[in-house]
């Protein structure tokens, strides 16, 4: 079988077609003896493989060292960041034509709003597409942190980010037939950031939404400003400005047209040592719901057992994946209010190959690894389990993408109900060498209602 890596540029200037194989990047490690990092170290600076690592101390966040760390560089290829970034990538079986009609996974990435792409190692679903020959995978680019979402006084609220992913859905939508898409069926998903931004995109073109069903993976609890009650949310641009030469005082408009005469290089170095939120701004979020201005179509909502900050701190870990859990409660019973469908699952897989570490357990993104297919790409013995729980997932979530709506007669996914018996079923990938199995929401969801109950990140 033969897959198609098509690169396109949003405003159609370019084509290219690659096939890469990507090294594993455990394998250049070296070892230093640790160093104390204190108060005097103003711009401590270490070279390293992929690049300059920079420590800076951050008087908002008091006897913690603030790091920006370059993200690492697959051996044998080029990683660079641009403004001019608008590009996607189209995965299909090489059979595909106009007349195929396959359903259209559209993924967003995530990266915390200061990194992601489409050419990230363990995201690209040549394994995915070249197993399932019935979909087609479309992965999708935008502008980060100041550049996707500047918070000006002139522009305010405006995501710079959301209208990116719009731009990619609407071209996607229009072409995505000569690959062999169906643009009457397309699930718009994404993980972490990326299901943020999938989030405020219901509720931002709930009117014409282009896509049909929804994927929300670990979607976290702080990635949106909401300026009516964030205390000045403008002030990080004025500052960024400010340093940049674009001191115009109370003129805004003045002040971003002279940060758009800035070069992004400028910037960027500025920004890496002045790290501060990069979140979407939207209002109004919960106020949308009420008034059922939200897109139609069912969603996968989930999380992961120990999620953003895995540490041998269990009780710290369990803290946030409860957090994480939480808010994907909450945006369940949000959309079971207006009458719409959810499908949750837990993922708690935990491999040597991906968590060397035991504490390590199910962290932030390694349900990407399975969906993709790209957990062979890590170091270590793969167990049979492992397959299967990658298998499963991709199976269930093909089944989600052909038909949202008959999920339970279809592959045995009930719709997440919080009022139903047991506070409802979810489904769990990974538990204790088995692919799936149901869970209640009384046994997941429990410390969310009850603080003192501890949250599950490995029972």
């Amino acid at each position: 079988m033969k897959l198609g890596y098509l690169l396109f540029d949003l405003l159609g200037l370019s084509a290219t077609a690659e096939t890469k194989q990507f090294d594993a990047y455990l394998a250049n490690l070296t070892h230093q003896e640790a160093r104390t990092l204190h108060r005097g170290w103003d711009n401590l600076t270490v070279e390293i493989n992929t690049g300059t690592f920079i420590g800076m101390y951050n008087d908002t966040y008091p006897n913690h060292v603030l790091n920006t760390f370059p993200r690492y560089k697959t051996f044998g290829r080029t990683w660079f960041t641009s403004e001019d970034c608008l590009s996607l990538a189209v995965w299909t079986p090489s059979y595909a034509n106009k007349s195929s009609k396959l359903p259209v996974a559209l993924f967003i990435t995530g990266g915390g709003g200061v990194t992601g792409g489409i050419n990230v190692p363990s995201q690209l679903p040549e394994q995915w597409v070249s197993r399932s020959q019935e979909h087609i995978v479309v992965t999708i680019n935008y502008r980060v942190n100041i550049f996707g979402n500047p918070k000006s006084r002139a522009l305010r609220e405006t995501s710079l980010t959301l209208l990116d992913a719009r731009a990619a859905i609407e071209w996607v939508s229009e072409n995505i037939q000569q690959f062999g898409g169906d643009k009457e069926n397309i699930l718009l998903w994404g993980e972490s950031q990326g299901a943020r931004l999938v989030d405020m995109y219901t509720t931002a073109f709930w009117e014409e939404p282009l896509v049909s069903k929804f994927g929300l993976i670990s979607n976290g609890p702080n990635y949106v400003i909401n300026t009516t009650e964030t205390p000045d949310p403008y002030v990080d641009f004025d500052i960024v400005a400010k340093s940049l030469g674009c001191n115009y005082g109370s003129d805004y408009g003045a002040e971003l047209e002279c940060m758009r005469q800035v070069s992004w290089v400028e910037i960027e170095e500025f920004i890496n040592r002045y790290d501060k939120n990069p979140g979407i701004a939207f209002d109004n979020y919960i106020h949308r719901y009420a008034k059922r201005l939200v897109a139609p179509g069912p969603a996968i909502r989930s999380t992961t057992a120990t999620e953003l900050e895995p540490s041998p701190n269990l009780t710290h870990t369990a803290e946030v994946a409860r957090n994480f859990n939480c808010f994907t409660l909450s945006d369940s019973k949000l959309r079971e209010s207006i009458g719409l469908e959810t499908f949750r699952y837990f993922y708690v897989g935990n491999y040597p190959n991906i968590s060397p570490e035991p504490w390590l357990g199910a962290y932030h993104w390694t349900d990407l690894l399975m969906i993709f297919g790209t957990y062979v790409k890590m170091v270590g013995d793969i167990p049979q389990a492992e397959i299967e729980t990658s298998t499963a997932m991709q199976d269930f979530f093909l089944a989600f993408l052909k038909d949202g709506a008959n999920m339970k007669n279809s592959v045995g996914w009930p719709e997440f109900r919080s009022k139903g018996k047991d506070g409802g079923l979810i489904l769990e990938f990974g538990r204790d060498g088995s692919p799936t199995r149901n869970i209640t929401g009384d046994y997941l969801d429990a410390s969310c209602y009850n603080a003192t109950v501890p949250f599950p990140i490995f029972s």
